[in-house]
């Protein structure tokens, strides 16, 4: 389809950036990129690099192999093509999307034939015109991505909190808390995550956090986080074409629609467990709330800064391999029959998940983590816990009746879909 757009990538202002990021966002979340992964870390991968300036030495077909579709660093291209045929799937779900959103993108994003950097398309500026007629006024009227994107953006900004918790409202069903359809008395999990009487707090994955570690190229740690005036705090570590888009990135509070949706789904849950659970946004919670409630993490630690606390505990925590920038999940002592490292499938038909029970910093309460390497594996054990699978194992072990117990589970995905999941090791 061919679009009259101006392209400038050159030079890029601030708001020009914000803009990028913005529809990239709006990009991925498409019907049409949620069933690939692949395609969304390529298209995500490349307009990074291109907004950081890198795009000559990041965009080489090797470099993309090995830090953007997982492939080992010494993969030989010739036999793999795996980099090129990812480039024309996307290319071509592209064109999906914007023939669907007409001329309404601004910017629209591409990838050219024979290149692997994305540009970024703008409309070209109206013709100057002298002493138009004034036209009679007509309704306004709404284009239907827009609209969509209005809703996505009141159903972020809601989730985000702006420090308000987000409780269910009262219901036939709370206010018969006292009789839960499943008794939390007899449920090794839900017994000690919903209990009356003790917060429960719900902490969603902040996706800023995480976009902000890709721009730096590195960890962000708890006290960073903490710090006053972060993310700014940061930026004279960062290369001085990312700072823009991090101070920008500081100014926003998103969650993923998998993190909230999940959310919704535990705080419904709860309310009928009889507990009082409540949706927080990580930026938004003290430290010394560790001491006294209870907590469910939706996400790893490069979404929830929170889990620097209790990464000590795990057996299987969440690594970043530096050569890469890829994550797996590390066995800190392996049995016999286990793996040292559990890895995501070159195919990324198969993903992994730590669900690890522990007690909060004071031993008063209980921590939920759903430790997955990707999102999709974060879902999947949000599911195994909600289904009631989770505290069926956790009824059958020993470690159930000790304070802290961790599952370690396979997710065989179709198509960006939850297939099948299997417990692989259990502490």
């Amino acid at each position: 389809m061919s679009l009259p757009y101006l392209a400038e990538q050159d030079s890029l202002s601030e708001d020009r950036k914000a803009a990028v990021v913005a529809e990239l966002a709006r990009v991925l979340e498409s019907h049409h990129f949620r069933g690939s992964r692949r395609c969304c870390r390529f298209l995500e991968y490349s307009v990074q690099q291109v907004l950081k300036g890198c795009a000559q030495e990041g965009l080489k077909e090797r470099t993309i192999g090995i830090k953007a579709l997982q492939r080992p660093p010494d993969y030989d291209t010739g036999e793999d093509a795996i980099v090129r045929v990812t480039a024309n799937e996307v290319r071509k779900r592209l064109a999906q999307y914007y023939q669907e959103a007409g001329n309404s993108a601004n910017p629209a994003i591409a990838l050219p034939p024979g290149s692997y950097a994305a540009v970024f398309h703008w409309p070209a500026a109206p013709p100057q015109t002298t002493a138009a007629k004034p036209e009679q006024w007509k309704p306004a009227r709404f284009d239907r991505r827009l609209m969509g994107g209005l809703v996505l953006l009141v159903l972020i900004v809601c989730l985000a909190l702006y420090a308000i918790p987000i409780r269910p409202a009262p219901s036939a069903s709370h206010a018969a808390a006292s009789q839960p359809r499943t008794s939390p008395r007899l449920d090794p999990l839900w017994s000690r995550l919903f209990n009356g009487g003790q917060k429960t707090n719900i902490v969603v994955s902040d996706a800023v956090y995480r976009e902000i570690q890709y721009f730096l190229g590195r960890d962000v740690s708890l006290s960073e986080y903490l710090a006053p005036g972060y993310p700014n705090s940061l930026l004279a570590s960062a290369k001085p074409e990312a700072r823009g888009a991090i101070a920008f990135l500081g100014r926003q509070q998103t969650t993923s629609i998998g993190s909230a949706t999940l959310g919704s789904r535990l705080l419904t849950f709860g309310s009928r467990m009889g507990g009082d659970p409540v949706i927080r946004y990580p930026h938004h919670i003290n430290a010394r709330e560790f001491n006294t409630d209870n907590f469910i993490l939706l996400g790893s630690r490069l979404s929830i800064p929170w889990e620097e606390l209790f990464d000590p505990s795990l057996n299987f925590p969440l690594v970043r391999e530096p050569a890469t920038e890829q994550f797996y999940l590390r066995n800190r002592a392996p049995r016999a029959g286990e793996r040292s490292e559990y890895r995501e499938s070159d195919n990324q038909e198969e993903t992994y998940a730590d669900i690890a029970l522990l007690p909060n910093l004071a031993d008063t309460g209980t921590v939920l983590i759903l430790n997955g390497i990707d999102m999709l594996a974060a879902e999947a054990a949000g599911e195994f816990a909600i289904n009631g699978s989770l505290s069926t194992r956790l009824a059958s072990v020993t470690a159930s009746r000790s304070r802290q117990a961790e599952i370690l589970i396979r997710v065989r995905a179709i198509a960006g879909t939850v297939a099948k999941i299997e417990v692989v090791a259990e502490r």
